[in-house]
């Protein structure tokens, strides 16, 4: 098979669904395409996680079923989007959910065009792909939450018609505007951009989708003398705004080290939970992503979706601060540990650090070689 970038589907196109079914059997379908351009919407669960943000798919005529995986190829089998599964979760009252997944077409440019870059050296950190060690390439965002809102239902937030037609004109098929629906915390975007906001154009020129967005961050790549900043255009509450917000360079490698203290997991914030638009104040904190059975946290109570922010009054910003602090504990000593829940209630408890059956240890990724390295940072002798 062959991978193409162009032409991109248009609705009514005729696909080929190959892939393999429940019983893992080759398998090929015909199928037509009915939106090319479907925004996903996937709200935030319960727990933090992995959510597609930003990101357009393709609705094909036929349900096939969430067990059915593979590629969506045109007649000489060129591959034109990988047939992809979301996770979502969906709730019923106040208090059951339950998560249900569903596939949809993923366009084949958003592979193709980091894979280009891998293959043509990049300017990342290495990592080691099946042996070999490639440069992977750092990419440039703007870290908000966006989702499409109908240009009809834009005039009635009293968008100029000077504003619709431009769009229009850009895109005569979404006819849509891009809106904020939030930043990410700690990002650059953050307290420059408001829920809410529609974005109407990059350096003047009008966006309409989010892969406007993302060719505008990749070009400032390509310039010098932006410092990584964008020149938006919004509209917010009946006025237009120009705005200079900064970008975040990300190397794609997610969370690369995690501390196991007295029994729960501790690692930076990842981009879930920064989604949720907020931090502690008290520099952040480290954030408790699980606890284990019997350990002392069960014990005392320190779970899983809040940050520790200090550690026997000591603040507690980062890891690197908090393995200092927690270093020179001692075994069965008690300790006053301040947290933050992710509504943003702090709490103030007491445990008992146990470092005979709960020793200190730190797990760090090795991009160059692809492993996860285990260290002992302090137990008994």
């Amino acid at each position: 098979m062959n991978f193409e970038t162009e032409p991109a589907l248009r609705r009514g196109d005729s696909v080929y669904l190959v892939g393999l079914n429940r019983s893992l059997h080759a398998t090929s379908r015909k199928s037509i395409v009915t939106n090319p351009y479907a925004a996903l919407n996937i709200s935030s669960a319960d727990c933090p996680r992995y959510r597609a943000t930003n990101m357009e798919v393709i609705e094909l005529d036929t349900d096939f079923g969430s067990s059915f995986s593979g590629v969506l190829t045109d007649e000489q089998g060129r591959v034109q989007a990988i047939w992809g599964s979301f996770s979502t979760q969906l709730k019923f009252g106040c208090s059951t959910s339950e998560d249900h997944q569903f596939v949809r077409g993923i366009p084949v440019y958003a592979v193709s065009q980091v894979l280009d870059k891998i293959i043509n050296g990049a300017k990342g950190p290495p990592l080691l792909i099946n042996g070999v060690s490639r440069p992977m390439p750092l990419v440039r965002i703007l870290e908000v939450e966006l989702y499409p809102t109908l240009l009809s239902k834009a005039r009635s937030f009293a968008l100029s018609d000077h504003w619709v037609q431009a769009l229009v004109r850009k895109d005569p098929v979404r006819r849509q505007v891009l809106r904020v629906k939030g930043c990410l915390a700690g990002s650059k975007a953050e307290n420059l951009l408001e829920q809410g906001d529609m974005i109407l154009a990059v350096d003047k020129e009008p966006v309409t989708c989010f892969c406007d967005i993302e060719n505008a961050c990749q070009a400032l790549d390509k310039c010098s003398d932006n410092d990584g900043k964008l020149k938006l255009t919004i509209f917010r509450q009946g006025r237009e705004i120009d705005l200079i917000v900064g970008t975040d360079v990300r190397d794609g490698n997610g969370t690369t080290r995690v501390i196991n203290w007295c029994g729960c997991i501790v690692q930076d914030s990842h981009p879930a939970v920064r989604a949720l638009g907020f931090l502690p104040e008290e520099g952040h904190g480290v954030y408790v992503a699980r606890w284990c059975h019997g350990s002392p946290v069960h014990r005392y109570g320190l779970y899983a979706l809040q940050w520790i922010v200090e550690i026997n009054g000591k603040p507690t910003p980062d890891l690197d601060a908090f393995l200092n602090v927690t270093k020179e504990l001692g075994h069965g000593e008690f300790v006053r540990v301040k947290t933050v829940h992710l509504n943003g209630k702090p709490r103030v408890l007491t445990l008992k650090q146990d470092l005979h059956y709960w020793p200190t240890w730190e797990l760090r990724f090795d991009p160059t070689s692809a492993v996860w390295r285990r260290e002992t940072i302090k137990g008994l002798d």
